[in-house]
């Protein structure tokens, strides 16, 4: 019998990997399309280099207590530049009052926050791919109210009823929490997708004062979220406005500025496996070292390729068969 064992997963495979044959093929085959903020872009399906071995490494104490002094530092506005090291100066005198005798505390805290920015980097990455290949209606703002929530509970029923929406109505959503510089509120900053009539609550038309602008604006409250979380925003968005990637950077700022994870709901592509030929192709370029495809505006369309899109894999059978290398 065919082995039709798994040999590699075709979703979130990563941008410079090593190819299935040192020929150089044709230009028909498999791709990986993602967007990069202007236009589809692509790179060649290819094999990984190597295999990921074991899980997550556990944390020591250390590692925890470098964590919490760095999110702390990002929340102060603290940074290394070339006139100061204002961050490693924060959490070099936080963990000298633990780890005094470490052996190269100083070596030990550079080489995290390295780390960090390697990882902040990669999680940038990843949220402009999938902000930019998917599709948003709307860009939402949800405020904590004490006299509803603490802020543990805001969060934890706030993640679990958009899940639900996800689940039950099709919502589709990427943000992250942020406290206010004012007055250290927090807040969840999303880009979300809902379907036409799904939309849970009313919607309606509310003055509120905004520190930021220093004036009254409009916003537009959903009337189920006033309810069960407080002060909200559905702010209407179009995807072709040049509006659009401002409102992708300013989620992005958050996530740099304090450090929060960003919160997705399960079915947001990174990128779309498909199969292209030539003439689907416009120019050739490299980027970061790797052969990367610049691609008509048409290549992919939201309901078709993207909208119910999941996952492939390519098994033994489709090597044979319909290789990503062929036409």
């Amino acid at each position: 019998m065919m082995n039709t064992a798994t040999l590699i997963p075709l979703d979130d495979a990563g941008d410079c990997l090593l190819s299935f044959f040192e020929d150089e093929p044709s230009a028909d085959g498999w791709y990986n399309i993602s967007h990069d903020g202007g236009h589809f872009v692509a790179t060649r399906v290819m094999q990984r280099k190597g295999k990921h071995t074991g899980g997550a490494k556990q944390k020591e104490d250390i590692d925890i207590c470098f964590d919490s002094l760095y999110t702390a530092a990002l929340r102060k506005g603290l940074k290394d530049t070339k006139r100061g090291t204002a961050m490693t100066d924060f959490i070099l005198a936080g963990m000298m009052k633990l780890y005094a005798a470490h052996g190269d505390l100083g070596g030990y805290i550079s080489d995290h926050i390295e780390r960090k920015q390697r990882n902040l980097y990669a999680r940038k990455k990843r949220f402009r791919r999938k902000a930019y290949l998917n599709k948003w209606n709307y860009f939402v703002t949800f405020t904590f109210d004490d006299a509803k929530h603490t802020p543990e509970t805001f969060r934890k029923k706030l993640r679990k009823c958009l899940s639900n929406l996800h689940t039950r109505r099709g919502w589709r959503y990427m943000g992250v929490f942020e406290y206010s510089p004012e007055k250290g509120r927090i807040h969840f900053h999303a880009l979300a997708y809902i379907p036409d009539g799904q939309m849970f609550g009313n919607i309606e038309e509310k003055q509120s004062y905004s520190p930021q602008a220093g004036k009254m604006r409009t916003r537009r409250e959903n009337s189920f979220f006033a309810d069960a979380f407080g002060v909200n925003d559905f702010a209407e968005i179009d995807e072709t406005a040049l509006t659009y990637g401002h409102t992708v950077e300013y989620i992005l700022k958050y996530i740099e500025k304090q450090g929060e994870r960003i919160v997705y709901s399960r079915g947001v592509p990174t990128v779309i496996c498909k199969k292209l030929t030539a003439t689907d192709i416009i120019t050739e370029f490299v980027h970061y070292g790797c052969e990367t495809y610049l691609l008509f505006d048409d290549i992919l369309n939201w309901e078709r390729d993207i909208m119910h899109y999941k996952p492939k894999q390519m098994t033994m059978i489709d090597l044979i068969c319909n290789p990503p290398w062929a036409a």
